[in-house]
């Protein structure tokens, strides 16, 4: 497989992958191979309205097929080239998991983590703040794009997909940086209310019965 897809990337070639035992046999995932090793691929991805949009990197022994070129590669690489859209190498380092997700946190601002045989549904999106060869210590951001107050631990292995350099996590920081100091969660504030309701005496209701 690694062969194959040094060819996609010497021929600039969009490939399709699929991953079938995590994401099923009708869904894919169509980008250029930016660089790729013995264990992870580094693509720059080909949306549905024939955009380059953002990277994701996927991990070699969950793609069940791929295909080389994808089904619409001439198509693609067309409109990408009416377009002025090219494709760029991220220069990340896929040799070190934990190096490569502190690299990204720290150049993009923000990566997208996919924990599918944990949390099928589900992912977080945040900054990486520490990771070592086991662990790995996420601040998240929320869908109302304010920082969460704590940060989570996760297992460094149950990674399954690697995403940044996309025009949601673009949208993210971009709200973010315009809060100011609303740019975190007002969680606290929930709860510095809640402490005051709770802290005022109230008085017993009269009886209006007779």
């Amino acid at each position: 497989m690694l062969i194959e897809l040094e060819k996609a990337r010497t021929r600039n070639n969009v490939v399709r992958i699929f991953r079938e035992e995590l994401d099923g046999p009708d869904n894919w995932t169509d980008g250029f191979v930016v660089s790729a090793n013995e264990e992870m691929v580094l693509l720059q991805l080909v949306d549905e309205n024939v955009h380059l949009n953002g990277y994701q990197i996927l991990f070699l022994e969950d793609i069940s097929d791929f295909a080389h070129p994808a089904p619409f590669n001439n198509f693609q690489k067309q409109v990408l080239a009416i377009r002025g859209e090219e494709v760029s190498d991220p220069e990340v380092d896929l040799d070190d998991l934990a190096v490569l997700l502190l690299d990204i946190s720290e150049e993009f601002g923000l990566i997208t983590l996919h924990r599918e045989e944990v949390e099928a549904d589900s992912c977080e999106i945040g900054r990486v703040l520490r990771a070592d060869a086991v662990t790995y210590e996420l601040e998240e951001i929320g869908s109302d794009a304010r920082w969460f107050d704590d940060t989570s631990e996760y297992d460094l292995y149950d990674i399954t997909r690697i995403e940044f350099g996309g025009d949601y996590e673009d949208a993210l920081l971009i709200a973010n940086e315009a809060m100011g100091e609303d740019a975190y969660e007002l969680a606290n504030q929930y709860e510095d209310k809640f402490d005051v309701v709770n802290d005022l005496d109230i008085e017993d209701e009269p009886d209006n019965q007779k």
